[in-house]
């Protein structure tokens, strides 16, 4: 299987954080791949700009990816392409997360079950 993380999954695996519930951990130990999109270092870079207090640097956040393992997923035509079919109601860096997962295919691993019913498989990482 192959795996995307959204953003706030991927701090909860770098931080160790125990809301990555046990199916999460071994979703991710089991996965021939998983992946972190350029869209969540955007996002990161976005929020530690507006002062977020919680928020990584985009460099810390590829240092952590890189020393977990990760494996980063550009962003491409086809997936900004691939917006124009998804509904505006999503924050951005989501859309994209769900553009890349559907195009390429990936299965999208966040806790935000709105994300479901747009073409990709979503797991929930928290059980």
């Amino acid at each position: 299987m192959q795996l995307l993380l959204d953003t706030l999954s991927f701090l909860w695996l770098i931080r160790d954080d125990p809301r990555l519930g046990p199916r999460g951990r071994r979703l991710l130990q089991d996965a021939d791949l998983v992946l972190l999109s350029a869209a969540s270092l955007w996002q990161l870079a976005q929020q530690n700009a507006m002062g977020h207090p919680d928020a990584l640097t985009a460099s810390e956040a590829l240092h952590w990816a890189e020393a977990s393992g990760l494996q980063l997923l550009p962003i491409h035509t086809t997936h900004l392409l691939q917006l124009e079919q998804l509904p505006p109601q999503h924050p951005p860096a989501d859309r994209l997360l769900l553009a890349q997962a559907i195009t390429t295919p990936l299965t999208l691993v966040s806790p935000k079950h709105n994300l479901r019913g747009h073409g990709c498989w979503v797991v929930d990482p928290r059980h």
